[in-house]
Order: C-alpha cells, then structure tokens, then sequence
C-alpha cells in the first residue's frame, strides 16, 4: 500500500512539473505580463525561475547523489567550463542523479544534470567536462518568450525517461505522457537534433578554452557508438535524446580539426577522476 502511494505521489509530481512549465501556476498573471513592457533580463530571470521549479520537484521527487566530495569535483568541473559561456548570468547548478543508467540532461535556467552511472561509465575527466560542455551549451541558447514551453517540456521528458522505470507499469503511463507532450511541443520549433549539432560545437571551443581534451569529447562519443549488448539498455535513453548519429560524429570530427590545438598540451587527468568517483564506481561493481 505505501508503495503504490508513493507511486501515485510521483506520477503526481510529474503531472505538476509539466503544469508548472505550461504556466499553469501563472494563469492569473499572464495577462498582466501581456500587458507590460519588460526590463531587460525579464526573460532570462523568468527562465530561472522555471528552472527553479522544474528542479524543485526533480530533486524532491527523484533521488540525488549528495556525496559532497564527489558533487563539489563535478561542480568545479562544471565551473571551469562555465566561465567560457556566453551566458555568464545564470546560476549554473550540477546535480548528481542516483540511477544506474547512462544519462545527463539539463533544465532551463543554468541547471545539469548527470547520473552516478554515467559517472561509473566515465574513464577520466577529460570525458566528464565533455558531457558537461554539451549540456552547458544546449543552455545558451536563448528561445524567444513562445519558445520557453517547448524546451521546458523537452527537459521533462528527457528525465521522464529517466526516472519512469522507477514506477513499474505506472512508469509506461508517465513516459508515454511525457513523450507525448513532447511531441507536440516540438512540432512548431527547431530540430532538436540542430541543437544537439550546434551544442557539440560550442562544448569543443568550451573545452579548448578551459583547457580540457577536447579529445575526450571524440573518444566518449566513439565509446557510446561502439557499446556493446551489455551496455545497450543503460545508453538507450542517453541515445535517443542526444542521437548518435554518424552525421553527427562527422561533424563533430570536422569541427574537431578547425580547433586552435596547435602549441597546446592537454591532460586527461584519469588518476584524478578515478580516485574522486571511486565511491560511485563500487556501486556498481
């Protein structure tokens, strides 16, 4: 009986966070703001209040990592890459989702997010800061005020995928919500698989600039490509939302070679990695 509780408290939870980025909870104010010139940064401050929300009910209705010497090496990674941005106004924030699955996604207003079985897949740093590059970068892009919805709705089922088969058969239910709603998000806006192309691009100049491999970035990617029968289902979710596609590693291999590498020397920092996710990569062991 609690079981079922909890999971009628999730699916609950699922079904507020996509009211929460629908407006739902602004209906009384959408007119007035309809009405009003905004100042600048009305947006992007209203981006982070989203994501603000959407975060609330994912840490509140999923479970986290919270291991700080673990979440604070992500976080200075993170960070490090941050500084290369654009979008230096939004509070980036790393989280660490506890899932065995290979997986990362990030929410409107500067939020990451990646699972400790990514972190156990991982086999240095190098390969880390490129899955973190990706994701700061799909954040930069900057959707008009029509748009916002679209890819608040995209991130919802990105985690849907994830944290679905924590539910048993009420999980197909959310999944399939979720994807639905996607679907129709997406029908008016921009190929996500654009974005996912032009995200990879700006993550190799981000690296370069943080003086991260950008090499980790091929070699992750080739990894997720070649994964064999045994790791399949754990990179299913990860594929279908981040397509790995042979287009997309060519032009990820073409953009590799216009990068300033020349004079450059760069470390994978492999021992580093593997002694501060140690703890994560026992768990699965």
């Amino acid at each position: 009986m609690n079981c079922w509780k909890q999971n009628l408290n999730r699916i609950f939870a699922s079904f507020t966070i996509l009211c929460l980025l629908s407006g739902c909870a602004h209906g009384r104010n959408a007119g007035r703001e309809a009405r009003v010139e905004h100042a600048p940064g009305f947006w992007t401050n209203r981006e982070i209040q989203k994501g603000q929300q959407l975060h609330q009910q994912i840490t509140t209705s999923y479970r986290t990592y919270t291991e700080p010497r673990l979440v604070g090496y992500v976080t200075r990674v993170g960070r490090t890459l941050t500084r290369q941005t654009d979008r230096k106004d939004l509070p980036y924030l790393f989280t660490v989702l506890y899932d065995e699955r290979i997986y990362a996604t990030s929410a409107p207003g500067g939020f990451v997010y990646i699972t400790t079985g990514f972190l156990s897949f991982l086999g240095n740093e190098a390969e880390l800061s490129a899955v973190l590059a990706h994701e700061i970068a799909e954040i930069q892009f900057r959707d008009a005020p029509s748009n916002f919805t679209r890819k608040a709705v995209r991130t919802v089922a990105q985690v849907g995928a994830v944290a679905a088969p924590f539910f048993g058969v009420f999980g197909v239910l959310i999944a399939g919500g979720l994807v639905a709603a996607n679907a129709l998000a997406e029908s008016s806006a921009p190929s996500p698989y654009d974005r996912v192309v032009h995200a990879d691009r700006k993550a190799l100049r981000y690296l370069v600039a943080a003086r991260q491999d950008p090499q980790g970035y091929l070699d992750l990617m080739g990894r997720l490509v070649r994964s064999d029968s045994y790791w399949s289902p754990y990179v299913y979710d990860y594929s279908t939302s981040r397509p790995l596609t042979v287009d997309r590693y060519q032009s990820l291999m073409d953009e590799f070679k216009k990068l300033p590498l020349e004079d450059k020397s760069f470390s994978v920092h492999r021992d580093r990695y593997l002694a501060m996710t140690q703890g994560v990569r026992e768990i699965y062991q």
